[in-house]
């Protein structure tokens, strides 16, 4: 259950309230289905099931032949592992940074990240975060604009990235 809370703000009270919401807007059909996702490109289940299925069934697939659907599932980088990675990056608690209002330069960098090596879209990234998808792009071009000025925050960010694509 934590794994769940944690894209909605956490096992708190507000986490727990988002949560309660997201279910309700899904039982009321407002909500597209979330085994969509899964549909012919994804695996949908617990981190653990996740590496399971990756280690028993997809490795051997990748040996045997090119699959850019395959390729597709290997390189996605688990949501929560991106949050933790950018919360000690830029030391700051995963609270902080998933918190509505939270404007500082880790929460454009998490948005990014987790488009890019999530494979989330901007509206699931705007839900895990409490703000309108048009704001996470919004987000995502700010920190673009902002790595062009920052060589310290660029070089960050390009850690980041080999981080993440080490763990593909």
């Amino acid at each position: 259950m934590e794994e769940v809370l944690a894209y909605f703000g956490g096992d708190t009270a507000k986490g727990r309230r988002r949560y309660e919401e997201f279910v309700m807007e899904g039982m009321s059909g407002e909500i597209a289905n979330p085994l969509e996702k899964g549909r012919g490109h994804g695996i949908i289940g617990t981190s653990d099931f996740i590496e399971k299925i990756k280690e028993q069934y997809i490795q051997s697939a990748m040996e045997s032949r090119e699959l850019p659907a395959v390729k597709k599932i290997l390189a996605q980088v688990e949501p929560g592992r991106i949050i933790r990675v950018i919360c000690e990056a830029f030391n700051v608690e995963r609270e902080e940074l998933l918190r509505k209002g939270y404007k500082g330069v880790a929460r454009g960098t998490l948005m990014e990240m987790l488009y890019r090596y999530g494979e989330m879209k901007q509206r699931e990234i705007g839900g895990l975060v409490g703000i309108d998808y048009s704001a996470v792009s919004v987000m995502r071009k700010r920190l673009s604009v902002l790595q062009g000025k920052d060589r310290r925050l660029s070089a960050l960010i390009e850690r980041l990235k080999m981080r993440f694509q080490q763990s593909q």
